[in-house]
């Protein structure tokens, strides 16, 4: 995930952890017991007519979700490229064998077109200017882009945010029709689709009731009303380049 540029940059480890994601430190064991497996599914729901695609993810935290995605691959990626704004971040990153480098969400280093697909997992809520890093996810990229946001309908995502962990991280989250309005209006680029739906409902708890917050999980999506009081909400965008 990538601060604010008008704000101090910390060092990448006082957000994420060389064994732990800012994630689990935030939510606990049901990180690697459904949120990682479910962010592995919604990538190969989204790109399941892909093959040997090209990918760039930009904020790529401590590596959990491209090490996860990478690992359960079949023949949909080609290249995977994670980016990290803190060198320290980008240095982890390339320990655990991952392509990587470094990269301001709102100034991406890749030439137009590069890629096949762009992914930002939980990184448009710590921009300073979400706009810019849509029209940048649209530059990199060739018509399809995956986005994993927080849902700024939720009040139990609203409330989060006043806590010192969530501030120190510089979160902000927005509401459908806002992200929507960061894809459009671009005179490069014509929105064609977006799709939006509300997306998990983790928080720590005991270990012995994780069994039971998986399960609440596993359905919360689903379940009418309550689920746009999920903390996220998942975007698959397509767009096209304007003609000249």
């Amino acid at each position: 995930m990538s601060p604010p540029p008008s704000q101090p940059r910390s060092e990448w480890a006082t957000i994420h952890g060389e064994s732990e994601s800012w994630r689990a430190k935030l939510i606990g064991g049901i990180s690697d017991a459904f949120v990682v497996p479910r962010y592995v599914r919604l990538f190969h729901e989204t790109f399941a007519d892909a093959k040997q695609w090209d990918f760039c993810e930009i904020g790529s935290g401590n590596g959990d979700l491209p090490k996860a995605i990478l690992a359960s691959d079949s023949g949909t990626i080609r290249s995977y490229v994670t980016s990290e704004v803190f060198p320290e971040g980008v240095e982890w990153l390339r320990r655990l064998g991952l392509d990587s480098v470094q990269a301001d969400a709102e100034a991406l280093p890749w030439t137009d077109a590069e890629f096949d697909a762009a992914i930002a997992f939980d990184v448009v809520h710590h921009v300073a200017h979400p706009r810019v890093m849509a029209r940048e996810m649209m530059r990199v990229g060739r018509g399809r882009l995956l986005l994993v946001e927080s849902n700024g309908l939720s009040i139990f995502r609203k409330m989060r945010e006043l806590t010192p962990g969530h501030r120190r991280a510089g979160e902000r989250s927005y509401t459908p029709w806002q992200y929507r309005g960061f894809f459009e209006g671009h005179r490069d680029y014509v929105l064609e689709s977006f799709e939006l739906a509300p997306f998990l409902f983790p928080f720590k708890c005991p270990q012995q009731f994780l069994p039971l917050l998986v399960r609440f999980n596993a359905i919360a999506e689903r379940i009418p009303v309550l689920r746009w009081q999920c903390s996220s909400v998942w975007m698959r965008v397509r767009y096209r380049r304007a003609p000249p």
